[in-house]
């Protein structure tokens, strides 16, 4: 399935930039689903302003949509969802209190699933503004970061996947130990 949505995408039109957007909106409702995979193969494909757009805007529209979602349709489903995730109370707390900074913050450091942050924001009080915003800033550093690696990748092979690995290390353990905070300020 990968090597087929990645031979669309390697095609290189205004079909195929189309494609890779909404690809990266549906994306943003999947946990757990290839999105630097993705965005590397369209920032290959297309000019860094083009491949930013392509994947910067698919991925906040497609939380935005998964927002709206949870908040106006499926709330009670959503609802049931997150309550049964006892690792998120630290950032249920973070988000009543600081809705921008809790969504900035779950999008900076991977502390949750894209998918899950957009769930529990539906859920919470943030405001849509707040949390489109907040998605926006919070998703850019990642998004350029992958988009950037994808267009420099056949120049810099080695080196790219270096500091991809690197810079996934980082935010991982910073990840960690934040979550780590929040589940033993809620023990």
């Amino acid at each position: 399935m990968e090597q087929f949505l990645l031979g669309l995408i390697e095609r290189n039109s205004v079909f195929t930039a189309w494609f890779g957007f909404v690809l990266m909106t549906v994306l943003a409702f999947v946990p757990a689903m290839p999105i630097p995979l993705i965005a590397s193969a369209i920032g290959a494909q297309y000019s860094i302003p083009i491949a930013l757009l392509i994947n910067l805007g698919g991925t906040v529209c497609g939380s935005v949509l998964m927002f709206i979602t949870c908040r106006y349709f499926l709330q009670d489903w959503a609802l049931r969802k997150v309550s049964k995730w006892h690792s998120v109370t630290g950032f249920f707390h973070l988000l009543e209190r600081n809705g921008f900074l809790a969504i900035l913050i779950g999008r900076l450091i991977p502390v949750l699933p894209s998918a899950g942050v957009n769930m529990i924001a539906g859920v919470s009080m943030i405001s849509l503004r707040a949390f489109f915003l907040a998605t926006l800033l919070g998703k850019l550093p990642t998004i350029l970061a992958f988009t950037l690696a994808g267009n420099q990748f056949e120049d810099n092979e080695l080196s790219t996947v270096i500091l991809i690995l690197l810079y996934l290390s980082v935010l991982f353990i910073v990840g960690y130990k934040i979550k780590r905070r929040w589940s033993e300020h809620t023990s």
